[in-house]
């Protein structure tokens, strides 16, 4: 059951979970990218991937190398403020890229709906360790929901199964013993709040 639950958070972490929103958004609303080629889809998804993914795993594994935290699951709260620091640098750039491209707004909505869960998240994390990996969760609902209602077609059917996925995520966490039951709700609440603040926005 361990290593079930260890795979379900390398599979689910909050680091690939804007890659995994955006190909969501654009299978969900292929309108919106109908102005753009195949090509052009392409450096878009890849822009995504490097932005939000590539660079911060690669500036997490240099905090790693440097001693900054003394394993990649970062147990210790303290561990988890540099690679928070970067990964939001990171994030708080591809959000000015992405709203300065001319892309559909969908993805500069998801981008900040996660720079906002992980600044809160970093803020919190100096007083009380919260779920990175439930507010991802929490925030990528968020998102599921709103792409349901922006699409003409019917995918309200996936709403259900990403909740029991998040559910499944949130145990899979406290099955690992890193997390406690305060601090995964915790984490699904700021995911929730962040990404509806960054609605607001739009």
């Amino acid at each position: 059951m361990r290593t079930t639950a260890r795979l379900i958070s390398i599979l689910f972490h909050p680091i690939v979970l804007p890659t995994y929103a955006f190909l969501l958004v654009y299978l969900t609303n292929p309108l919106l990218f109908s102005a753009y080629n195949d090509t052009q889809l392409g450096q878009i998804f890849l822009r995504v991937v490097i932005n939000t993914f590539v660079f911060p795993v690669i500036a997490m594994l240099l905090v790693w190398r440097l001693g900054f935290v003394k394993s990649l699951e970062m147990n210790d709260p303290k561990e988890r403020l540099v690679p928070y620091i970067t990964t939001g640098a990171f994030y708080t750039w591809s959000y000015i890229i992405f709203r300065k491209s001319g892309l559909p707004q969908m993805l500069d909505i998801i981008i900040l709906g996660a720079t906002i869960t992980l600044f809160v998240i970093f803020f919190i994390n100096i007083f009380k360790k919260v779920s990175a990996h439930t507010a991802a969760m929490g925030s990528f609902i968020i998102v599921v929901i709103t792409a349901c209602i922006l699409t003409s077609s019917n995918f309200t059917f996936l709403v259900i199964p990403v909740v029991l996925l998040a559910g499944i995520i949130g145990s899979s966490r406290l099955l690992l013993n890193a997390h406690d039951t305060t601090e995964i709700f915790a984490g699904y609440i700021i995911g929730i709040a962040s990404q509806i603040v960054a609605l607001q926005f739009y």
